[in-house]
């Protein structure tokens, strides 16, 4: 573990009831970082994630976020605190407009939140279709279009760690890479990532890690992207060397 990382996870594990979702796991992402966990259906993906965002509570562990211990905050102090996540399913919000959701994450900001013209520029050099899409209502999105609201909304809060729970689900390959260009960019601009997918994502930056979880442990976790080969081992049970 690095002592200048933005997110520390020191052995944090999850149960329900007798059932250990996930065991001891220790992480770390630097500034400009990102670490991309993968994983097959109830590898432990979900639980990693609620534990790291205060939504379930850990058995064990703790979680640090730039230099500060939350393992005791709640899930919306831990917003507050700088930690954003941009759930599965996108977060929908039907009924709002696309200025709506914006506004909704810029609320959410509080102290932190900047000159809200400057703000929405940011976001619009970020993903030019939601300035066209400011008065539509979000529902009438396209799949691709409603990942970068979600996205968008979650960076008007202003985080020092963003987390994104299968931003590629549902999503055609031009989109998915739309995406992941801007978390590129994302990134070259210091902010530090943890992204979840269930399948393996064309990463087109070199500063990531991956995870892979099966059955709620740790079966890979290297600064070089596995294989396909070794992902189909992997999630077939079989540890990578």
């Amino acid at each position: 573990m690095q002592n200048g990382a933005v997110l520390r996870a020191e052995g944090i594990s999850v149960r329900y009831g007798g059932v250990e979702a996930l065991q001891p796991i220790s992480l770390s992402i630097e500034a400009g970082g990102l670490l991309l966990v993968l994983g097959p259906n109830g590898a432990g993906k979900s639980s990693l994630l609620r534990a790291l965002a205060g939504a379930t509570p850990l058995h064990s562990g703790r979680v640090i976020l730039a230099g500060r211990d939350v393992t005791r905050l709640p899930a919306h102090r831990r917003s507050r605190a700088g930690m954003a996540l941009v759930p599965e399913g996108r977060g929908r919000l039907p009924g709002l407009t696309v200025e709506e959701n914006l506004e909704l994450g810029r609320r959410a900001a509080g102290e932190r939140a900047g000159d809200r013209a400057g703000d929405l520029q940011s976001i619009f050099a970020l993903f030019p279709p939601l300035r066209e899409r400011l008065r539509q209502d979000c529902s009438t999105l396209s799949g691709g279009e409603m990942q970068m609201l979600a996205i968008a909304r979650a960076l008007l809060m202003k985080p020092t760690l963003l987390m994104l729970d299968e931003p590629s689900l549902g999503l055609a390959p031009q989109a998915t890479a739309r995406v992941y260009h801007a978390l590129d960019m994302l990134g070259a601009g210091g902010l530090a990532m943890l992204v979840v997918e269930q399948k393996a994502v064309p990463l087109p930056r070199s500063r990531e890690a991956t995870i892979v979880l099966r059955n709620g442990r740790v079966v890979f976790h290297s600064d070089r992207r596995p294989s396909s080969d070794e992902l189909a081992h992997l999630y077939l049970g079989e540890r990578a060397a």
